[in-house]
């Protein structure tokens, strides 16, 4: 049973983290937004 929600558990946490990166690619100012912040660390 523990296996079970284990599994169920870190599923739902890749599903979570793939929709996140599908709508951030989905926004291309976001993405823009995110380029410009990195470039601005150097």
């Amino acid at each position: 049973m523990r296996r079970r929600l284990w599994q169920a558990v870190a599923a739902l946490a890749v599903a979570t983290a793939l929709t996140l990166v599908f709508l951030a690619y989905a926004q291309p100012s976001l993405m823009q937004h995110f380029a410009d912040q990195l470039w601005g660390c150097f």
